[in-house]
């Protein structure tokens, strides 16, 4: 009789599971706020650490011989590269807590995928 409903039985799982998901971002989001990540410029002599919520946490620049234009090119590239891999790492955990939480939601990885730009 309940044939033709297809996944309708997981439903009230799934909506237990729903109403866990603001602790789970919340305690998601402390974890991120911990995690770091390091973005490198091309020429090897500017990194920059961030927070895995984009938050930058320090700025490493070996200047011997860079001009100033080199610098701000390095401090360009060294962020963008961190803030992908923070978004990177961001979604993978996000991806990783539905899988957890047993959450089959269509769409949800090319939601991810969006975000980060992939």
């Amino acid at each position: 009789m309940f044939k033709g409903l297809g996944n309708l039985g997981n439903i009230a799982s799934m909506m237990a599971a729903f109403k866990d998901l603001p602790q789970k971002m919340q305690e998601l989001n402390a974890r991120m706020q911990d995690e770091h990540v390091r973005g490198d410029s091309s020429c090897g002599r500017v990194f920059v650490i961030v927070n895995c919520v984009g938050q930058v946490q320090s700025v490493n620049i070996t200047q011997d011989g860079m001009s100033k234009a080199e610098i701000e090119q390095g401090v360009l590239e060294a962020t963008n590269a961190a803030g992908a891999a923070a978004k990177q790492t961001y979604a993978e955990a996000i991806q990783a807590m539905v899988a957890d939480m047993n959450l089959d939601i269509p769409g949800v990885d090319g939601l991810l995928t969006s975000l980060i730009g992939r």
